[in-house]
């Protein structure tokens, strides 16, 4: 018992002497091959929960189209866009050309001048025209070789109105034949709003897929940290605790790039420490070190703590979330784009307010709310439809399962 108090004040004076942060040297404390928590994209070992994977998926799916278009990935920061966008990307290099942009306060002719230049492009003392034709060229030139063009463009949040509206004539919208170019958006929240505030109709219908990474639960943060650590070359026990874990998550609200930049300070304090084993106490005390802001983003965790949804009240299965079981607890539940709804889908071919269930002594009914894109049920397009158990409701791509094992009520 003596020894067991003896180590623990040893291990809480370690933590209270703690005040200097510098560069990584806890590798061969940890038996550790490389650096566990970069912020970069460039990794080969990527981690995949149930979003990313499925939102790579369907980038590969789309990518291998013949027909190019805009792929439109939002997200918040830390959620994984940006290293998802640059992994799918890459893996085509040796059959596709890639390029990437991630400076995009610029004008149109700016642009222009660093698109050619991502390419190899030879942009000198051209016009805006002169660069637009001469990136034509280029591409006409991959389509007779059957090559597809890749475009990734970060921080898409900050193109302004007159490069969004250029997009649609580097992918010659105007003409049947549309060349394999395709341009991947990488935006946070505000690129939303910029889409529809000053996005053209041109340019929204050549959306070919939309997504909103949203970041990590608290499992997910334990299996992250988990996973990076292995692919560093970890062979012994995780140094974090699961309590350890759960409180990085807490203070990071998830973000994957504020857990790179924690758990790197927390193994370097650690090993300053000779700490083999990582509480919350050393968590916080690292945390309180970097004077960050303690994150405000509970709501996945508040939602994911929520009991399961008993096997006999009625529910939706959103299929396009990973089949998380929504309970239709309340009279009305509404489904759209803004943020006020009680199922949010971020994608622009969803009207803000799309779609409401009513529950009524007859049943659970569901009902189009002038939505532009239409709400299916079972691939019939309605107006308003009392839902029987089992149908399936769709909103553009978006679609999920009517289960009320009760069965219509009448």
């Amino acid at each position: 018992m003596a020894s067991a108090t003896s180590s623990s004040q040893t291990e809480l004076s370690t933590q209270a002497r703690i005040a200097t942060i510098g560069k990584l040297n806890y590798l061969d404390f940890f038996g550790l091959a490389t650096p566990p928590f970069r912020n970069t994209s460039g990794i080969a070992d990527l981690f995949l929960n149930g979003q990313l994977s499925a939102a790579q998926s369907r980038l590969d799916s789309v990518l291998n189209g013949r027909e190019g278009g805009i792929i439109v990935m939002n997200g918040a920061p830390g959620s994984g866009k940006t290293t998802l966008a640059n992994h799918v990307a890459d893996r085509r290099k040796d059959r596709d050309r890639v390029a990437k942009i991630n400076r995009t306060l610029l004008a149109e002719d700016e642009f222009l001048q660093i698109l050619l230049h991502a390419f190899d492009i030879p942009s000198e003392n051209l016009t805006p025209k002169q660069s637009l034709e001469r990136f034509d060229t280029f591409l006409r030139k991959r389509e007779r070789q059957k090559k597809r063009v890749i475009l990734v463009i970060d921080e898409a949040q900050n193109l302004k109105p007159g490069v969004l509206d250029m997009l649609p004539h580097l992918l010659r919208a105007e003409d049947d034949n549309r060349p394999a170019l395709f341009i991947i958006l990488i935006g946070q929240d505000a690129f939303e709003h910029t889409l529809v505030m000053h996005g053209s109709r041109q340019l929204k219908e050549m959306i070919l897929y939309q997504t909103y990474l949203t970041k990590l639960n608290s499992g997910d943060t334990a299996g992250y940290i988990q996973h990076q650590l292995n692919a560093a070359g970890l062979t012994q026990e995780n140094p974090l605790s699961e309590r350890a874990m759960l409180r990085i998550h807490q203070l990071t609200g998830g973000s994957m790039r504020l857990i790179n930049t924690l758990c790197d300070f927390v193994l370097f304090n650690a090993s300053m420490g000779r700490i083999r084993r990582i509480t919350p106490d050393l968590v916080q005390t690292t945390f309180n070190a970097l004077q960050w802001e303690p994150s405000s983003d509970g709501q996945t965790d508040k939602d994911a703590s929520k009991p399961a949804t008993a096997d006999n009240q009625p529910r939706l299965v959103l299929e396009f979330r990973d089949n998380t079981p929504f309970p239709l607890d309340k009279e009305s539940v509404t489904i759209g784009r803004a943020t006020d709804n009680d199922i949010c889908i971020r994608d622009l071919r969803i009207s803000r307010h799309h779609a409401r269930l009513t529950t009524s002594r007859q049943g659970i009914s569901v009902e189009d709310l002038e939505s532009t894109n239409g709400v299916y049920v079972n691939r019939v397009r309605i107006k308003v439809r009392l839902l029987q158990d089992g149908d399936l409701i769709a909103l553009d791509e978006h679609r999920m399962r009517f289960l009320n094992p009760q069965g219509t009520r009448g």
